[in-house]
């Protein structure tokens, strides 16, 4: 979506009209891919804009530019140096290399500022031949201080200019940044509901999981029947049987005769504990699901709530992206996320498959504790104990929480969580990331307490 190659040569055209002859005045490089410079001529002063981001690289005409940040890419003093008082000669349009070339003279030197439009555009600031900078990505080949060589030619179809405003000064200029501007918005808008979108999706997802536990209740109430039945009858149970035929009383006077399946190996009152004893368990469980589906259905509103807003917005231009040489600054993260649990004790949860081996083989000692969602893909979750330390029954807790939430089995009322010492926890040879074997490990039934895992969620803390 990027400028073509005849709106090039139409744009070189009209700079060279109307901008040829102009001093360059000021110079504003933001960010590692764009060059604002003011060019005055006599009558009037014009920002344009050279810019090398991928899908909207153009060269335009702007009524604004944004603010420099604190600290601008170190390219910027390149450009000033260079550039300011500088005298624009002509604008030059290489269509079948996808390139424009502005020509400037500055204290009797040859300056060039090229525009390089493909699928890795790029900007090059040009003392005769040679290179003086060049924006990042850079291209392969293009070294500071060596000639700059275009690119190899190619012809293409030709293509229909789609460059058409309504001014009188600089006419295209303005309307490739009117075209390309808005092109830039929606790539950031859409950049922006992808994650939010992926979340809804994944939510959906999870209500239709917690929907079928909070369904439950029938089956909990025919367990409940059964016992009930077993418990008038239980004078004619035998252990041993597979099955028994019960009569059952109707409200309205009538009988039912209902086959209940019984295991041989329990006795007559363990059969109706049995039943007992699920029943509660079930209801318990739907009642979770229930309350679980509540929260669930208040996050789906939320997000709804957010991509309607992002689709009803008034456009706005999009933040400067941070150049990559601050980003490298920054340390890196850690392979895990970290969480405070009871009595402040740290919980340290992977942040992905290939974070989850460096967490569990690099960053825990061997006597930190271990915990995996038993059965299902999931993050591996460490608890960092002090040597001789033991794990207490409420940090237990709060670790296998995390390992449930963090894990495909994320939403269900009940899950097995594995725990064990990390030095019985082993990486098996060419496996994939996140893959492991543990042996000595304790399992225990997890039963989901809502309460206890947004207490958690609200104390993630930094590493």
């Amino acid at each position: 979506m990027s400028l073509r190659p005849d709106e090039l040569v139409a744009i070189a055209a009209e700079l060279n009209r109307e901008l040829a002859g102009g001093v360059v005045q000021k110079v504003y490089a933001p960010t590692t891919t764009r060059v604002y410079f003011e060019v005055r001529v006599p009558g009037r002063s014009v920002t344009m804009l050279v810019c090398s981001d991928a899908g909207a690289t153009r060269i335009s005409a702007v009524l604004e530019r944004p603010q420099n940040p604190p600290t601008p890419p170190t390219w910027q003093s390149v450009f000033r140096r260079e550039l300011t008082g500088a005298k624009l000669v002509d604008a030059e349009a290489l269509p079948t290399r996808k390139t424009l070339l502005l020509h400037f003279t500055k204290d009797a030197r040859y300056l060039t500022l090229v525009l390089e439009v493909t699928t890795a555009p790029v900007i090059v600031l040009c003392a005769g031949e040679n290179v003086l900078s060049q924006s990042i990505p850079t291209r392969p080949g293009l070294r500071v201080g060596h000639p700059w060589k275009p690119l190899e030619a190619h012809e293409g179809k030709p293509q229909p200019s789609r460059l058409q405003g309504e001014r009188t000064f600089l006419r295209l200029s303005h309307a490739a940044e009117a075209l390309l501007a808005t092109v830039e918005q929606k790539t950031w808008v859409d950049a922006r509901r992808a994650p939010l979108l992926a979340k809804l999706k994944k939510l959906r997802r999870t209500v239709e999981k917690v929907r079928v536990e909070a369904d439950r209740s029938a089956q909990a109430n025919a367990l409940r029947r059964e016992g009930e039945l077993l418990t008038q009858n239980l004078y004619r149970l035998k252990r041993g049987e597979a099955s028994v035929t019960l009569t059952e009383y109707l409200e309205d006077g009538s009988t039912n005769d209902v086959v209940v399946t019984l295991d041989p190996r329990r006795t007559p009152q363990q059969e109706v504990e049995h039943r007992f004893h699920q029943y509660k368990r079930q209801l318990r469980g739907a009642e979770m699901a229930k309350a679980r589906l509540a929260t669930l259905h208040k996050e789906e509103e939320g997000l709804q709530a957010q991509l309607t807003a992002l689709e009803t917005a008034p456009p706005e231009a999009p933040p400067l992206q941070s150049s990559p040489r601050s980003t490298a600054q920054q340390q890196p993260l850690p392979p895990y996320r970290e969480y405070l649990g009871h009595g402040g004790q740290k919980i340290w949860v992977g942040r992905g498959s290939a974070h989850n081996d460096a967490l569990t083989f690099h960053v825990a000692r061997p006597f930190h504790v271990w915990f995996h969602a038993r059965g299902v893909p999931g993050a591996h979750v460490v608890v960092p104990l002090d040597k001789q330390a033991q794990l207490t029954p409420e940090v237990l807790l709060d670790a296998a929480h995390l390992a449930a939430h963090n894990s495909d089995a994320k939403g269900e009322p009940r899950v097995e969580v594995s725990y064990v010492p990390v030095k019985y926890v082993h990486k098996p040879k060419d496996s994939a990331p996140g893959a492991v074997t543990y042996t000595r490990e304790k399992t225990l039934m997890l039963r989901l307490e809502p309460g206890r895992l947004e207490r958690l969620l609200s104390a993630q803390s930094e590493p």
